[in-house]
């Protein structure tokens, strides 16, 4: 499909490494894309404005950003060091903020932005005291950029997945799993596959009418809305 073809376009991904990052970044690439990958140094907003600057130097501009980098240090709120608390909102919330202060002038007109979320920014889960506040931060981060940014006709929406087969889910135990999957109509664990297609779809001329939301992707475990 043409409106799939992203040949000229620059993309930014953070968190590429591994993961759903680097499956979005193949993706891009192999559709034309010039992709800038980053990990986890968004946390520090000078290493971001740096690089942007790069990026201005060498490429003019983005067309795309995916902010996806992020940490899951799983405690409850009474066993929590406050030291995971701060560091996982400094890279999960704090990096999208580093990355949207510091690439919005590089952002062209009809540019595309994806903030990664998660289904437990909504719901809460039990031993998530630092991981579901940052993504329910990156939600609301996107609400606000999505305002924000329409002035440069640049569109900005937010990706939760569900319980997606990573190497950041991999230590999960065969019980936890299965009770993920008895809760998920569909049947099974997502793919980075499944994450994959709707950020291409968010970045293309297909979506160009949606901004400011945030696409549940978890095969039915939550349905919200309506």
């Amino acid at each position: 499909m043409d409106e799939l073809n992203f040949n000229g376009k620059t993309a930014l991904i953070t968190g590429a490494s591994r993961g759903i990052g680097a499956a979005i970044a193949q993706a891009f690439a192999a559709r034309g894309a010039r992709c800038v990958l980053n990990d986890l140094s968004v946390a520090n907003f000078d290493a971001v404005a740096a690089m942007a600057a790069q990026i201005k130097a060498e490429f003019g501009g983005l067309d795309i950003i995916v902010n996806n980098a992020g940490i899951l240090r799983e405690k409850s709120i009474k066993k929590m060091e406050l030291a995971d608390f701060e560091a996982t909102l400094r890279i999960n919330l704090g990096g999208p903020f580093n990355v949207l202060r510091a690439c919005q002038d590089l952002l062209r007109e009809g540019a595309s932005v994806v903030n990664m979320a998660s289904v437990a920014g909504t719901l809460g889960f039990f031993g998530q005291a630092a991981y579901a506040p940052s993504k329910a931060g990156v939600m609301a981060l996107t609400k606000v950029a999505a305002r924000e940014f329409a002035r440069q006709k640049v569109r900005v929406n937010a990706i939760a997945p569900g319980v997606i087969a990573t190497e950041m889910t991999a230590g999960m135990k065969d019980e936890v799993a299965a009770g993920f999957i008895a809760q998920t109509p569909l049947g099974r664990l997502g793919t980075t596959d499944d994450i994959v297609g709707v950020a291409l779809f968010l970045c293309s001329p297909l979506a160009g009418y949606i901004t400011g939301q945030v696409i549940h992707v978890n095969g039915g475990f939550y349905m919200g809305g309506g």
